[in-house]
């Protein structure tokens, strides 16, 4: 059994990389083959949770990883166990520290922004201050030429921080943040909507990523209300812990991520659409960044 440091894992994986292994496997889970169980969470009495979630998308292995974050005395951390798939013996244990999990969240958001926004997209609005918020930037950054970055978050001193951190510029309100904005990626720990559908330019696309567990929730009603095209991860996990679990008739509208990379289901049809697309992360996104360290490591 193979443990895979820290420096080995990120030199493995780039931004570019994840977001293309993420897209390949939403398009596997699309033509159904995927095998990808429900995830395991847990939240504990500080605040501190746990996510236990894994995929087998074919071929010589499977994976599932564990993530925490939240807990008051520590950051982020985590793991990725890749087994043989023939014999379902541990191979590797991926020690990235919960490294996989952001970037692989980050992937998820380039791939959707990639299939939804409009193409000429050059503004993005990034509403939270964390970890993963600057894992956002960098991955839109990559996958657009963007020439306004704005950001937000409810501390004043963390608005400075990570503007200065990741070259954005900081907005005192959500409303000056998403203005005319291209692309919208919330990336917050809210339990109330922080964004209502007044705030956003025609033809936008959203991004709601940080509602991945119920009694989290980023969007008001008419953000999803409104919407043209509603787009789900998974719209069986988002319509019982994400957004849509708050909206059912956005749910019963809902296509899925892999359905529109493969035509299977229209995205965007026109400019002035306004597209929302509600992520809760998947268990395939976690195979897809382990399939990427194994063939790494073998070449």
């Amino acid at each position: 059994m193979n443990i895979v440091d820290r420096s080995t894992i990120r030199s493995l994986v780039s931004l570019s990389s994840a977001r293309e292994a993420v897209r390949a496997a939403f398009i596997a889970m699309s033509e159904g083959d995927v095998v990808a169980p429900d995830e395991l969470a847990m939240v504990l009495d500080h605040g501190g949770e746990l996510h236990v979630k894994g995929a087998y998308l074919g071929g010589s292995h499977l994976a599932f990883k564990a993530a925490s974050g939240g807990f008051p005395q520590g950051g982020n951390a985590g793991f990725t166990a890749v087994l043989d798939a023939e014999t379902g013996a541990l191979v590797a244990l991926l020690d990235d520290g919960g490294w996989l999990t952001e970037i692989r969240t980050a992937a998820a958001s380039a791939v959707s922004a990639g299939v939804l926004a409009r193409p000429e997209a050059t503004s993005l609005a990034i509403l939270g201050g964390g970890f993963q918020a600057a894992f956002q930037v960098a991955a839109l950054r990559e996958a657009f030429t963007l020439s306004d970055v704005r950001s937000w978050s409810r501390s004043a001193a963390t608005r400075e921080r990570f503007a200065a951190e990741n070259e954005t510029r900081a907005m005192d309100t959500v409303a000056e943040a998403v203005a005319d904005a291209d692309i919208v990626i919330c990336c917050t720990a809210a339990r109330e909507p922080v964004l209502s559908v007044s705030a956003l330019a025609p033809g936008a696309h959203v991004v709601a990523m940080g509602a991945d567990m119920y009694g989290k929730r980023e969007l008001a009603d008419d953000v999803l209300e409104s919407a043209d095209v509603v787009v789900a991860d998974s719209i069986d996990v988002t319509s019982r812990v994400g957004e849509l679990a708050y909206v059912s008739s956005a749910a019963k509208r809902a296509v899925e991520l892999g359905d529109v990379l493969t035509g299977r289901s229209p995205g965007r049809t026109s400019a002035t659409q306004l597209t929302v697309s509600d992520h809760c992360g998947l268990g395939l996104q976690d195979a897809a960044m382990a399939e990427l360290v194994m063939k790494g490591l073998d070449q």
